[in-house]
């Protein structure tokens, strides 16, 4: 441990413990933790859903266990609580031995060399952090991490499955993991949504209001935080305060724990690429990047895209690529992990169990079965992963020292 990283430990009011494996930092495994308080809300049940399989690993429960379970991980950190007291658990994978940057991403682009913020990382190793659960409702992604950990630490995941390839590009990475950074809204939700039509979606993600009627996708953005005494049921979309921790994104009133975490944890590690992992009614797909993404990682962006698409599409979980597309309108918490690190950041949006409504009706055009819902990322990861590989994701400092 380094005095700064004491320093910060000590300030938080935190123990640093190390345990054997995997070194465990900020609240940690085996530092104090507050208690898990009851949810305002109780958790929203459909009748007749069909009871997950065993290898959808989801609730808040599990996921704790698991993430409590690692030994293969280099680090392990609490990075947060949520407002109900739920750990939000990160788990690194590779050497995340070097001291904080003597510079922030900002300034460190300005000044001489890159080097002033990346430092000088060993064999020139790229670092690439994968978010789940930021909406709490959006399973897909919380079980493929936890099965991605699951393969991290056993080789394979919890059907007794591996994935050589996928593991051997981990392995030439500094990989972080964030299983579910929206415990709260987790924690209300049901375990999968598999087989509701559109509107029980919509209720289960956006929540509904008291009397009766939807929020809705958009209306749920009318508000910052959702007005909790009118509704009578948030949904899993916002943390237990109200707030979208995936739009807690003005710059300078950051609102949630968890937003700040996040964005702390890309800074302080230098993250070169991010992997933002949700789902949707739709076929699954990689989005297009934000308008407001850094210019020179854009095109770059758009590759990826359009690259993980096309192998979606090879993989049967999609019927058609979308076209390369270009930078949208959306500004969303991608926007501050790349102007925390530089880095590139992409979205993915699973699908929650079918394809895209027929218009004018609520009935599905195709049911994905829990394997398919929970292969997207598991084909995404292997082609941005690829990608970085084949050519660096960004200038970390081997450029030429600029003059004053």
């Amino acid at each position: 441990m380094d005095r700064r990283e004491f320093l910060l430990g000590i300030a938080a009011g935190t123990t640093l413990p190390i345990v054997a494996g995997c070194r465990t930092t900020g609240t940690a495994v085996g530092g104090k933790s507050p208690s898990i308080r009851p949810p305002r809300f109780q958790p929203i049940t459909f009748p007749g859903m069909e009871p997950k399989p065993d290898f959808w690993k989801v609730r808040p429960n599990e996921i704790i266990e698991i993430c409590e379970r690692a030994k293969k991980c280099s680090r392990k950190e609490v990075i947060c609580h949520t407002p109900l007291g739920y750990p939000v658990y990160a788990l690194f994978y590779g050497d995340f031995s070097e001291p904080p940057p003597q510079s922030n991403w900002s300034a460190g682009s300005s000044s001489r060399t890159y080097r002033s913020y990346y430092g000088d990382r060993k064999d020139g190793v790229q670092t690439f952090l994968f978010l789940a659960g930021i909406h709490g409702a959006e399973q897909e992604c919380v079980a493929a991490a936890m099965n991605l950990v699951q393969m991290l630490e056993t080789g394979r995941d919890f059907r007794g499955r591996t994935d050589a390839e996928l593991l051997k590009l981990i392995g030439q990475y500094r990989f972080i993991v964030v299983p579910c950074v929206n415990m709260d809204g987790r924690s209300i939700s049901p375990d999968h949504l598999r087989g509701l039509n559109f509107e029980d979606f919509r209720r289960a993600s956006q929540g509904y209001w008291k009397d009766g009627s939807l929020i809705g996708w958009r209306g749920s953005k009318c508000w910052f935080p959702l007005p909790l005494d009118k509704v009578a049921y948030p949904g899993g979309y916002p943390n237990s305060e109200g707030f979208n921790i995936q739009h807690d994104a003005c710059p300078g009133n950051i609102r949630t724990a968890e937003a700040r975490a996040i964005l702390q944890l890309a800074e302080r590690w230098r993250v070169d690429a991010v992997l933002n992992g949700h789902s949707y009614e739709w076929a699954p797909s990689v989005l297009c990047p934000s308008a407001i993404a850094l210019p020179q990682n854009v095109e770059r962006e758009l590759d990826i895209r359009q690259r993980t698409n096309r192998a979606l599409v090879a993989a049967g979980l999609r019927a058609t690529e979308p076209q390369r597309g270009k930078a949208g309108d959306g500004f969303t918490i991608n926007v501050p992990l790349a102007l925390a690190c530089g880095a590139l950041v992409l979205t993915l949006e699973c699908s929650v169990a079918y394809d895209k409504p027929i218009k004018g009706e609520m009935r599905p055009t195709r049911q994905y079965t829990f394997d398919e819902m929970m292969e997207p990322p598991f084909v995404v990861l292997r082609e941005y992963l690829a990608d970085g590989l084949e050519r660096p994701f960004l200038i970390r400092g081997d450029e030429k020292e600029k003059g004053d």
